[in-house]
């Protein structure tokens, strides 16, 4: 039996892109990893790529958080479901058997 092919967080980056009324995404991950990363980066005189939308596997199933920039005719809520949705077909369509969670941020209204 074939394991599934797991969606990077760079294709989930281009999926909420490409949903309607997102103008802007955001580093999603805990405070601790973007200090951590800017460590590295300060140290290693070359800034690592930042995970935008964060994904990771629990023992309860797969947990993905983007935090997103709309526009200011959209309403938040239709948005947050629309970037919800398309997450949640991305996972199904990749092969990940169980969602425990899809969290979105709305950061910026404008």
């Amino acid at each position: 039996m074939m394991s599934p092919v797991h969606p990077s967080t760079d294709e989930l980056d281009q999926v909420v892109r490409r949903v309607a009324g997102v103008n802007s995404l955001y580093p999603a991950g805990p405070l601790r990893a973007k200090v951590v990363t800017a460590t590295l980066g300060a140290l290693t005189h070359r800034l690592p790529a930042a995970s935008v939308v964060v994904r990771t596997q629990g023992a309860d199933g797969v947990r993905v958080t983007a935090k997103i920039g709309i526009t200011a005719d959209e309403s938040a809520g239709e948005v947050s479901r629309r970037v919800h949705d398309a997450i949640a077909a991305h996972l199904r369509q990749s092969g990940d058997p169980a969602v425990a969670e899809i969290t979105v941020i709305v950061a910026r209204i404008g």
